[in-house]
């Protein structure tokens, strides 16, 4: 995939960056994510072997990191869900 978004940080720059994945959960037991679209994307940096990515979720028509410890729990576990091919998502890219 090589589609790209730009994000506009607190500070109010604007960076663009490389989408990894996008999904909304569609399982009843994630209900802080719900049906609420979640990114992926690339950061451009390595920690040792892997690529370092950051998570954005839609919130108030604006994606915006990820900050609620509930909503991150649930993230990594469709992560998990969708590489064991698990996932009630929508719209996996």
């Amino acid at each position: 995939m090589d589609e790209k978004v730009i994000l506009v940080s607190p500070s109010g720059e604007k960076v663009e960056k490389k989408i990894i994945c996008f999904f909304k959960s569609l399982d009843d037991d994630r209900p802080n994510i719900k049906n609420i679209p979640v990114l992926a994307v690339d950061t451009g940096e390595m920690n040792g072997a892997n690529y370092v990515l950051e998570f954005y979720w839609e919130q108030n028509g604006l994606f915006q990191p990820i900050n609620n410890e509930e909503a991150w729990s649930e993230v990594k576990k469709t992560i998990i869900d969708i590489i064991n091919n698990k996932a009630e998502v929508a719209g996996v890219l």
